[in-house]
Order: C-alpha cells, then structure tokens, then sequence
C-alpha cells in the first residue's frame, strides 16, 4: 500500500493543488476550524449554482461561477479527503476519488460550454489529435484556467485510468493559450499550474524539472512571496520524484511559515496548501525510500 501510494502522490494527486489559487466565499475561518460546516454551505452553493445553469444553459457568467466553483468543491472536500483516506481505508479512498471524479467532470463540461458560447469552432479543436493555436482574448483567461483545473481534477481523480490520462496534453494546451494572454492573472495562479504540468507533459521528456523550477520562481515572484501552494507543488511533483527529502522538507516548512492573514485573496488557498503541506510532511517515510 506505501509503494502504491506514493507513485500515486507522485504521478497524480499533487498536480492541480494550485486550483485553490484564488479568492473564495466561503469564510476562511470555517475551512480551517470547521471543515464539515464549511462543506455543507459549499454544497448548498454548488447546488444552487447547477439549477440556476440548467434554468439559462447559455449564460455565460454562470458557466464560469458553476466550472470555478465546482473544481474548488471537489478538489477542497473530496480529493484532499481521499488522497488521506486512501492510505488508511482503501475502499473509502476509492469512493472518495469517485465522487470527486464526477464533480470535476461536470465543471469541465460546464467549463467548456462557456467557451464554446464563444468560439464555436473550439468544439472540433478539442477532439482534434492535433491541437493548433488559437486566438484568445484577456476575458477568456478564467475560462481557460479554470477548464484546465476541473479537467486536471479528474485526470488526478481518474486514479491513472489512460482514457484520462491521454488528456493531459488538452490541459497544457488551455493553459499554455491562457499564459499567452495574460501570464500574470490571478497572482501567478497560471505560473502555479504549469509547475506541475512541465513534470506530466509527454513532449518534454527530461527537460520538465528545468521548466518546473522557472515556473515555481515566477509564480513565487508574482505573488509577492505570499503564497504556500508553490512551495508544495514543486516539493510533491519534484522533491519526490528526485527523493530529495531535504528540499522535500525544506519547501514544506517554507510553505508553512507564510502568514496567509498577509493576503486575504491568498488566505483559503494558503490554509488548505499549508494543511496539504503538514500532511506530506507526516508522509515523508513513505514517500521517501
């Protein structure tokens, strides 16, 4: 069970922690002290938001609210859970990765809605086997980042099936045309994403880590410092794929001595990345051989 958990952790469960890189509404305080408080206002704010969408499918601002707020659910109250339970009760991990599976594909479909309310032909573009550039505008941005986020979620959800795993390339592809745009939105959310996917792209085999690495440096300037979720990204995608437990605990302890009250858009994403950052340091045996 630890050697299957940690490739796991390796290949898959830290790829999209940067999701949470952005303001919520759900209070800060209730994710930190209480969890299942904050879940069930969630909830009821993702349901709410999937009526109103099947009440007008073609707004576009609220395919945007359902795929931005559906990816956060899933990933803040069932891939964290999961990637916790799977170690302790496999059968209730697997469940919880299920759940979680369903919820991002939902937001990615909402996702990809909204962007086709937009540019018709993006449709064909997505099934093409060969993807080409395409033209986007500065309002497109939180539609590419956060389609690329839910179906990152479910590719970490699908728990290595290769029907998702080929989808990968999709992924880079949203955020690669978004950091073309705009490469500084959201405090360095689009610098934190590609951390993770310069160490799963198919195309750069061996040259990830190098890419990884500039990408951790411009998302950290961006943010002013002020933002745990780099330091984590880079420890789980490569501190453990070196079996570098020194930079590994190193990165850890620099995420958790941020002050996440400096910021107050970081605040949520700060919480939950230096709680993510504890439990990886608590792991570190099994990680590590």
């Amino acid at each position: 069970m630890a050697e299957s958990h940690r490739i796991w952790s390796q290949k898959l469960s830290g790829i999209f922690l940067f999701i949470l890189f952005t303001t919520a509404c759900t209070p800060a305080y209730l994710v930190r002290n209480q969890l299942n408080l904050a879940e069930n206002i969630y909830a009821l704010k993702v349901d709410r938001i999937e009526k109103q969408v099947a009440r007008n499918p073609d707004n576009p601002d609220l395919l945007l609210k359902a795929v931005t707020e559906l990816t956060i659910y899933s990933y803040a109250f069932f891939m964290e859970q999961a990637d916790r339970e799977i170690v302790i009760n496999y059968n209730q991990g697997r469940n919880l990765y299920n759940r979680a599976l369903n919820i991002f594909n939902r937001a990615k479909d909402y996702g990809l809605r909204g962007i086709k309310l937009q540019y018709p032909g993006f449709d064909s573009l997505m099934t093409a086997t060969r993807m080409e550039s395409f033209t986007f505008k500065k309002e497109d941005v939180p539609f590419l980042y956060w389609t690329a986020a839910a179906w990152g979620g479910a590719i970490s959800a699908s728990k290595g099936d290769l029907a998702y795993i080929v989808e990968i390339p999709k992924v880079g592809w949203l955020l690669e045309r978004a950091l073309e745009v705009e490469a500084e939105w959201n405090k360095g959310a689009l610098y934190s994403a590609m951390i993770s996917y310069s160490m799963k792209r198919p195309d750069q085999v061996g040259k990830g880590e190098k890419q990884a690495r500039m990408y951790f440096k411009k998302a950290l300037e961006i943010s002013g410092g002020n933002a745990s979720s780099p330091y984590v990204t880079l420890a789980e995608v490569v501190s453990v794929i070196n079996q570098d437990r020194e930079e590994f605990e190193d990165l850890l302890n620099q995420a958790l001595i941020i002050d996440f009250d400096m910021d107050p858009e970081l605040k949520l994403s700060n919480i939950i990345a230096q709680s993510r950052a504890r439990w990886l340091l608590a792991q570190k045996e099994e990680l590590f051989y």
